[in-house]
């Protein structure tokens, strides 16, 4: 990991991460220090909402007061994934919520993978962090009405198509 990050780094590349974490592994001290040691070299964090209390070092469990010590801790972007609640996204300059879409659930496995891969895809492209949010979560949506971790992986014309359902 700390290679990967050197040599992306090093190639003036962006560090996006996604920290998925897991109650199994918050008594792992290791992964504690990993995670510390990722964040100072993030550019793009892309937690859960119920992933930020990790991170909080913050008793109050104030979001924004969260989002500001990441953001001065040297991480330009954060974006706090919701769920059906959508997503939002933090920079030094900027602050934008998206709401969610209604879609019934069939299978979470993978919606945070695909909402991720979405955003910093078309972020890193050129997209609006505004759009990049609207189209991860559709990433996101059209990802749980599919059974399988893989299968609801979808192609961007698909997702254009999802989007342009929702606003006809």
């Amino acid at each position: 990991m700390r290679k990967a990050i050197e040599n992306i780094k090093g190639r003036s590349g962006t560090v996006s991460f996604d920290p998925n974490i897991r109650k199994e592994m918050l008594n792992i001290p290791e992964m504690s220090q990993a995670f510390e040691y990722i964040l100072d070299y993030t550019d793009i964090f892309l937690p859960s909402d119920g992933e930020l209390d990790y991170f909080g070092l913050n008793p109050e469990r104030n979001e924004q007061v969260l989002v500001d010590k990441l953001l001065k801790r040297g991480v330009k972007h954060v974006v706090i994934k919701r769920g059906p609640r959508g997503a939002s996204y933090f920079s030094a300059n900027e602050t934008h919520h998206v709401a969610g879409f209604s879609v019934p659930v069939v299978d979470p496995t993978g919606a945070g993978d695909c909402f991720g891969a979405t955003f910093v895809s078309l972020f890193l492209n050129g997209a609006t962090p505004r759009e990049a949010l609207r189209w991860a979560n559709a990433s996101g949506s059209l990802a749980i009405s599919q059974r399988g971790p893989m299968e609801g992986t979808s192609t961007q014309a698909e997702i254009s198509a999802f989007l342009a359902a929702q606003h006809p």
